[in-house]
């Protein structure tokens, strides 16, 4: 490693180091007080917003070159997830380790390397009084808990958020053709748990056979209300009333985007796709909201298998909702549905049982593609990386950032500066160096910019 590498390496290497998993608050903050002392070596303003979990930290710098400057709001997030085994890392994954051209830590590349990129942008920028854009930043410390209190945040500084022309986020893998891509908006999401217990204890399945009701059996017979069988189309009373078809700019770049369905299939380890079959594939996970059944418990399996009659069964939910759904309209109807099949009283005895409980969820958020600031970020990014980025309309996932374009009314789009096999959130997270770089340079070529005019 080069003198110059370790100078731009040095930095992120020890912001890497600090074990900043959400839940961790004392080491949260810690890596909260080490980025105030780093943002304060070039910002113009920073502060911290404390809140009832782990701090927010703002920072602005100022442009000298011009009153017509725009502002730019950019997020990040300096939580982590947990690591997980550790077994199934290579290393350890709070001592950042180089190897084969790639950073692996965690929070290389969610989010820390890709924030850290616009910084070291920004430092250059100011280093070379070449700022040409007003910059704001906000860095989250809750986002991998879906930001609870990011709002809250918000209404207690609606000063530093007035005037904001435009919002980036950093955040997330490009687009699986390897290009340098630029997002226009992210799917939302509800998540939600129904629990079923009907009776103190398991019992053995022998003796009590035909006398004890089954949970486990009496949770599928409520789920199976949720999905249309084989089509995967969610049954709940108006779950599509405010689903609109894309519009044309988005449709093109969706059905632009290179796909290769045999790859694809051999990358995921399946011999057909899954969703709504009567929609193109681009459409199901960007345009098309989902009812996913992402786990169940109940009894035991394997090693673990008795010939009982489970007590009681849980199982997790969630949906992934597209622009213009509402988590809190999707709960109420979800809560509908299951106040409805009361009417039938064998449905209505399994719900005297069960328990329905919400957990996290975000709005779904977008950004027209013919947006005036297309055209300006799509040339920062062909001159970061090398290459014309593609368009992909939305992320498939989900991102607490709604908020941010609903409080400034500007326009949000997501910058991937990491690549498409980052491994956020499994063991082995890394970023590609070249990647890093690139996103880096992007970032000069976006700041140090004027537009002709500030899109309105």
């Amino acid at each position: 490693m080069g003198e110059e590498e370790k100078d731009i390496l040095y930095p992120l290497f020890e912001l890497l180091s600090i074990p900043s998993v959400t839940q961790d608050r004392a080491n949260v903050r810690f890596a909260s007080d080490w980025l105030l002392a780093y943002l304060s070596q070039s910002a113009d303003h920073v502060k911290r917003i404390e809140t009832n979990s782990n701090p927010i930290i703002l920072a602005e710098w100022q442009s000298s070159h011009s009153d017509q400057s725009p502002t730019v709001l950019l997020y990040g997030h300096y939580d982590v997830q947990p690591p997980g085994d550790l077994s199934l890392w290579s290393s350890d994954p709070f001592k950042p380790e180089i190897r084969d051209g790639r950073l692996f830590a965690r929070g290389a590349g969610d989010n820390k390397g890709q924030f850290y990129a616009h910084l070291r942008a920004i430092e250059h920028l100011v280093e070379h009084e070449s700022l040409e854009w007003n910059v704001k930043l906000l860095l989250d410390g809750d986002e991998e808990q879906g930001s609870p209190f990011l709002e809250d945040a918000l209404e207690q500084n609606l000063e530093f958020f007035q005037e904001i022309d435009l919002i980036i986020v950093s955040d997330g893998p490009a687009h699986v053709s390897w290009r340098p891509s630029l997002v226009f908006g992210a799917r939302g999401i509800l998540t939600f748990q129904l629990k079923v217990k009907l009776a103190k204890k398991d019992v053995h399945s022998g003796n009590f056979g035909g006398i004890q009701p089954n949970a486990a059996w009496a949770l599928l017979d409520l789920i199976e209300t949720l999905r249309e069988p084989f089509t995967e189309r969610c049954l709940i009373k108006g779950f599509y009333e405010n689903v609109i078809d894309p519009d044309l700019e988005a449709t093109k770049a969706a059905l632009d985007l290179p796909l290769d369905e045999d790859n694809l299939k051999e990358q995921l380890g399946i011999s057909f796709f899954g969703g709504e079959s009567s929609y193109p594939l681009p459409f199901r996970v960007m345009f098309r909201p989902t009812m996913n059944l992402r786990g169940i418990s109940s009894g035991g399996v394997k090693t673990e298998a008795r010939t009982i009659i489970p007590a009681e069964a849980i199982a997790e939910l969630d949906c992934r909702l597209v622009p213009y759904q509402d988590p809190e309209i999707i709960a109420t109807k979800i809560r509908d549905h299951f106040q409805n099949l009361r009417e039938d009283p064998r449905y209505a005895r399994l719900l005297d049982h069960t328990s329905l409980s919400f957990g996290a969820s975000f709005k779904p958020l977008y950004t027209p593609v013919s947006s005036p600031w297309t055209g300006f970020i799509e040339q920062a990014l062909k001159t970061g990386f090398g290459q014309e980025p593609v368009r992909v309309p939305l992320l498939g996932g989900s991102l607490p950032v709604a908020v941010l374009n609903e409080k400034t009314k500007a326009p949000l789009f997501i910058l991937p500066y990491a690549q498409p096999d980052q491994s956020n959130h499994a063991p082995n997270e890394n970023i590609l160096l070249s990647w890093l770089y690139q996103g880096i340079e992007t970032s000069k070529a976006l700041f140090s910019i004027l537009p002709s005019n500030i899109p309105e």
